[in-house]
């Protein structure tokens, strides 16, 4: 088991009564560890990050947030529930900052869409969003 420091161990345990809807005053020596498991699988730092879009479900419109930490090649494009192409936000290089994506569904049926991002290198993000009227 992979935790690390003290003060991990703690918040992992306080984390896990809180999901298990324990009480706050869970003691680390109360937790079974043979029981629990957490393993890396990958610490490759994420070249971008994009956000849960907001307000999901949307009527109108709705925005996604975007982070690089490095100059980044991004293709951003929105798919439908049957993997079209449908629109395309954001294609070419962005520098390292944090940019508000917005999605405007006024010409689209409502439904379930996808909003994929890519890097050059294929690393991919998809995230859902769902269009109500």
């Amino acid at each position: 088991m992979i935790l690390g420091t003290p003060m991990r161990r703690s918040a992992f345990v306080l984390a896990l009564a809180l999901l298990l809807g324990g009480a706050p005053a869970v003691h680390a020596a109360e937790v079974d560890r043979e029981a629990l498991s957490l393993e890396l699988v990958d610490e490759t730092p994420q070249p971008f990050r994009l956000s849960s879009a907001r307000p999901n479900p949307f009527s109108s419109s709705t925005r996604l947030q975007l982070s690089l930490d490095t100059p980044t090649a991004l293709r951003v494009a929105v798919f439908d529930a049957l993997g079209r192409e449908v629109m395309k936000l954001h294609e070419g290089t962005l520098q390292p900052g944090t940019y508000n994506l917005r999605l405007d569904g006024s010409t689209l049926p409502p439904g379930l869409y996808l909003v994929r991002a890519t890097d050059g290198r294929g690393t991919t993000v998809t995230r859902s969003v769902a269009l109500s009227r």
